[in-house]
């Protein structure tokens, strides 16, 4: 029996009262109040049916049989299969249990939401929250100055001289070098092939940094190592038009560095804060609970000493009967 065929539409009387003695079956294995609603508006439809009823005027009755069994099916009590499809588990105290902050969208969420290696020292922002800003995010291709950076570098530890600055270097810092510093181009040809460009140090004698490189051709690079005074050789003008891009490159540096500080204490200030608002969300569930239960302790306490339904005679009946059973052991 499936939710689908009571669904149908222009089926026979004869499909009909087929479809609801299926449903009639299926739901009288379990007894409780939900099945006898189910079943007893099951017989009226039928009884409808075979009184020559109107479709138009058994919408309504249909209506209610329909979501009566679609709640009939999401209860895992008798719909094994629903208890995987519920993201609210039936144990609320297991919500307690792997559930984590995302900072992307502020939400708490299990942890099957989350990307978790064994290495991982912080939660990080959810799935949902990666794909998205993996969606919005502009695609840049760091390949070229991927391979200068690994020769800049290759090219320093040959000096052997202590070089430090060029290996705290990223592929995007060469990249914002050469193209806003230098214009992506050789200062002496302006050649703009990236793939044909480097940057050496200017004054061979100190380590590579920003305000020591050059922008050059590999040919021109090749020639220009071995000058000793380089502002000899290339003369005053366009000496102080290489210094002045030394002077902007310092100066990026220095502020990316203090960008770099800034955004590390705004991470760790992030952690600091999921972390309290993790314990304050524990200690209010803690709160929570601990109310729950002494209403829960409270309501049965009047129920046992002032019964006024069935159900409260029932429990009266069962705390007597436990109450007797233990005496008699204790008598025996």
């Amino acid at each position: 029996m499936t939710y689908e065929s009571l669904e149908k539409r222009y089926l026979t009387r004869e499909e009909r009262l087929d479809i609801l003695l299926q449903l009639k079956l299926t739901v009288k294995e379990h007894d409780c109040k939900l099945t006898k609603d189910i079943v007893e508006l099951i017989d009226r439809e039928a009884d409808l049916l075979m009184r020559g009823t109107k479709e138009s005027n058994l919408e309504g009755l249909r209506q209610r049989v329909s979501s009566l069994f679609l709640q009939y099916i999401k209860t895992p009590l008798f719909n094994a299969e629903a208890a995987n499809l519920l993201r609210v588990p039936e144990d609320p105290s297991s919500l307690r249990k792997n559930i984590y902050y995302c900072r992307g969208c502020g939400n708490y969420l299990p942890s099957t939401d989350f990307e978790l290696t064994t290495n991982a020292r912080s939660i990080g922002r959810c799935r949902k929250c990666k794909n998205l800003d993996s969606e919005g995010r502009l695609r840049e291709d760091f390949s070229r100055y991927r391979s200068l950076l690994h020769s800049i570098r290759s090219t320093e530890e040959a000096y052997n001289d202590g070089s430090k600055i060029i290996f705290l270097l990223t592929e995007a810092d060469l990249r914002y070098l050469a193209e806003n510093i230098w214009g992506a181009q050789s200062v002496l040809s302006q050649w703009e092939d990236t793939y044909d460009l480097t940057l050496v140090r200017w004054n061979r004698r100190q380590e590579w940094s920003p305000w020591n490189c050059v922008l050059l051709t590999n040919e021109e690079a090749r020639a220009h190592s071995k000058l000793t005074k380089p502002e000899e050789a290339y003369g005053p003008v366009f000496t102080q038009k290489i210094k002045y891009r030394h002077i902007l490159g310092k100066q990026v540096i220095v502020l990316q560095s203090y960008f770099r500080r800034w955004k590390a204490q705004k991470y760790v200030n992030s952690i600091r804060q999921d972390h309290i608002r993790r314990i304050e969300w524990e200690k209010k569930e803690e709160e929570r609970k601990r109310k729950e239960k002494e209403r829960r302790l409270k309501v049965e306490y009047q129920r046992r000493m002032q019964p006024l339904t069935k159900e409260d005679f029932d429990l009266v009946y069962h705390a007597l009967e436990l109450w007797r059973r233990e005496e008699i052991e204790n008598i025996n």
